[in-house]
């Protein structure tokens, strides 16, 4: 991978890990990804604060996601940082629910099932012709929303069920949880020729190597799977 190259776009995968206790080397910390050192999606960490970012967009204010929920502690730092509804700890959020530019990068909110009481987007990210989309956690994309993304560069999403079907709770007529590894392909598949698979669930801590052979081995003909890693750099 060139690093070098002027309009390149380099996206770091920060942490791998759902919201789980399970931990292996190189799959340890929870989600987070940096795009050009310079612009982060989620902070699952604390520790990713120390890369610096120039700006923050969280995609749901799931602890795993947000790493001041769980001990429940303000957060507000002297960058602009975004999201898709209004949080108690967050004092200074900027909502996110039209096209906006954040740094150069033109960003579009996508409204994503998921949670059964949070707001969540995914995100498609523009700069210099080249579209990346990071989906957070899903349990559903509306196909109008799908239309919405059209065809991009590379596709981030989540690994923590690999059954189809996922495991998808009711309430009401409403619909929350994560679909499974299959699912995400069908739907996403079409979009892109490269799918990152990050937030892995229980399922992929026993034997990783063993995991990522199977998550390869669902490849289907034109979509290529990327099993992401802490420290992953892609370059678009």
């Amino acid at each position: 991978m060139n690093w070098n190259k002027a309009r390149d776009m380099k996206i770091e995968i920060l942490g791998c890990r759902g919201k789980i206790k399970a931990s292996a080397p190189n799959y340890k910390n929870h989600s987070g990804f940096l795009i050009d050192d310079k612009l982060l999606i989620d902070v699952g960490e604390k520790a990713f604060l120390e890369r610096k970012p120039k700006a923050i967009i969280f995609t749901h204010f799931h602890p795993d996601h947000a790493f001041f929920v769980f001990k429940e502690e303000t957060f507000s730092p002297e960058i602009p940082h975004y999201g898709p509804e209004t949080h108690p700890l967050i004092p200074k959020l900027k909502i996110i629910s039209a096209k906006t530019e954040i740094l150069g990068y033109s960003i579009s909110p996508i409204p994503v099932i998921h949670a059964k009481n949070l707001k969540s987007n995914g995100y498609l990210v523009e700069k210099d012709g080249k579209r990346v989309f990071f989906t957070g956690d899903v349990a559903w994309i509306e196909k109008a929303h799908l239309k919405e993304i059209g065809q991009v560069d590379l596709i981030v999403t989540e690994a923590t069920l690999i059954q189809k079907g996922g495991r998808i709770n009711r309430s009401g007529d409403k619909i929350y949880g994560h679909t499974g590894i299959p699912d995400l392909l069908r739907i996403l598949g079409p979009l892109s020729p490269k799918l990152v698979f990050t937030h892995y669930g229980d399922w992929f801590y026993n034997k990783p190597e063993e995991s990522i052979r199977k998550l390869k081995s669902m490849e289907t003909e034109g979509t290529v799977i990327i099993p992401a890693s802490d420290g992953l750099r892609i370059d678009i």
